[in-house]
Formats: structure tokens, C-alpha cells, sequence
């Protein structure tokens, strides 16, 4: 007798679902991937045939150029491939993210992608899926992480914000999902001033709002002055933070990750 889920089989690049001759989410070039989202570490071009949610196939596009074997799968839809009914389910992680349900021989596998329960203005919420397998990212596994309430959080980044307005507070966040999430919590408190933004975050603040994610009042860092960001909330990559780029801002203050997940209020290095 088969073991339960026996027709995956898990590579080094990716998980191989057999009767449907399809890799989810391979880090090298397939002829038939499924990915579940658009961080480069799931979402890879170079690909034959490429199945994704809309949004999911957008963000490949502006990373990676036009997506000829692309092939849009909303949510819940579901779609035969070879010998698998497979459906795409909201992951909850950034825009377009998605579990992928699959069913096979009565089998129900569920591959998560990376995916959070707690509520994310920028996307669909998680939605559980009752299942046989299922095959789960684990990177705050463990139970040393405790993430702690997000108003809270960002009511502490805008107290810090309003204590000393000749200063900035510049936020390090991925430009894909924690960009984009850290503007809408800001406007859902209230924060409705403008945010400056790193220019490797343009694009993709573009691409959320042309799916409908209000970002509010935006300017770029290019041009601006000091004098200007000064009492602003600045958004960088966190491989910025530490770049000639940084030199520009009115003496910052960081918000950064800790190992704990919890956020952290830093002074600047030094004044600038």
C-alpha cells in the first residue's frame, strides 16, 4: 500500500508533484511550475509554463520581465493538470500569495508557500484547508518567536515619530509585502502624512496600487532634503540602511528586527 502523499516528491529545487509532471515553487528553470508567491526564493523566471495568481504573475513580470507561458489561476478556482485537481488559496503573506490545494486519488495536499493567520491590509487573509498533508514553511517556527500586536508596534514607531520631528524614522522592510504592509498599518492609524520611499521600492508600491492597495501620499528620497524628510517616516530595503544612500536622511532613527521578531527603536549611528 502507497504511503499517504506519496506522489511528491521533495528536490533540492523544489517539491515535484508526479501526476501532474509540475514543480512548485523550483529555484531552477521547469517546464511546468506552480508558485505560490512572488519572492525571489519561491518565484524564479525562466520557466516554460508558469501557474500563479494574477497578482503573483504581475510581480514576476516587473522582476523578471513578460511571462510568456504564464497562466493566471484565481483563487478557489480549481483546474485539472494531468491527473491533479488543483486549486490556489489565500496565503495571507503579500499580494497574490497563495496555498496551493492539490487532490489526487482521494488525496488532498496542501503546500502553503511562506503564509501568516494575522490580518494583512495588502492581501486576502489565510484560509485553512482541510487536508491529508500538509506542507508547511516553518521560519518562526519555533517557540522562541513571539510576534507582538501590530497596532502596538506601529504606535510606538509614530510616538517615536512625534518626539523629535528634526529627525526621521527610517523603516528597513523587503520592497515586496513588508513595504507595502508597514504603509497601510501606518494609514490605518491614522499616519495619513507622506512616507518617502527607497527607489527600489517604486515599482512594486506601483504594482499594489494597480491592484487596488490605497498607499496614500508617497514621495521619493531622490531630491528630496533633509529639511523635507525631516518629522517623516523613510521606507529602505534593509540592504540600504547601511549604504552611502542612508547619508542623506535627517539624522535617523532605525526601527529594526531584533532575533526575538519584535521590532526595535535605535538612534542613528551618529549625527549626519
Amino acid at each position: 500500500m502507497a504511503r499517504l502523499g506519496s506522489w511528491i516528491e521533495s528536490h533540492p529545487e523544489g517539491i515535484y508533484v508526479r501526476p501532474a509532471d509540475a514543480w512548485i515553487d523550483p529555484s531552477q528553470p521547469k517546464d511546468r511550475a506552480w508558485v505560490t508567491h512572488g519572492h525571489s526564493d519561491h518565484a524564479r523566471g525562466g520557466h516554460n509554463a508558469v501557474l500563479a495568481t494574477p497578482e503573483t504573475l504581475a510581480i514576476m513580470a516587473t522582476r523578471y520581465g513578460p511571462q510568456p507561458g504564464g497562466q493566471a489561476i484565481a483563487y478557489d478556482e480549481t483546474i485539472r493538470v494531468g491527473d491533479v485537481d488543483v486549486r490556489f488559496v489565500p496565503a495571507g503573506h503579500v499580494l497574490g500569495s497563495a496555498q496551493i490545494v492539490m487532490e489526487h486519488k482521494g488525496e488532498r495536499i496542501v503546500v502553503s508557500g511562506d503564509y501568516k493567520r494575522r490580518p494583512d491590509p495588502t492581501c486576502p487573509c489565510f484560509v485553512p484547508v482541510p487536508c491529508d498533508v500538509f506542507v508547511t514553511e516553518a521560519t518562526f517556527g519555533l517557540p522562541v518567536f513571539r510576534h507582538p500586536d501590530t497596532g502596538s508596534e506601529i504606535d510606538r514607531l509614530l510616538h517615536r515619530l512625534h518626539s523629535d520631528p528634526s529627525r526621521c524614522v527610517l523603516v528597513g522592510a523587503y520592497a515586496l509585502g513588508k513595504a507595502q504592509r508597514i504603509i497601510t498599518e501606518l494609514r490605518g492609524r491614522g499616519h495619513h502624512d507622506p512616507i518617502y520611499f527607497h527607489g527600489a521600492i517604486e515599482r512594486l508600491n506601483q504594482l499594489y496600487e494597480s491592484f487596488g492597495i490605497a498607499l496614500g501620499k508617497l514621495r521619493h528620497t531622490g531630491g528630496a532634503t533633509k529639511q523635507e524628510m525631516a518629522g517623516h517616516v523613510v521606507i529602505a530595503p534593509p540592504g540600504a540602511l547601511n549604504d552611502r544612500w542612508s547619508r542623506r536622511l535627517p539624522d535617523p532613527v532605525w526601527v529594526i528586527r531584533s532575533t526575538s521578531s519584535k521590532s526595535r527603536i535605535v538612534g542613528s549611528r551618529g549625527s549626519r
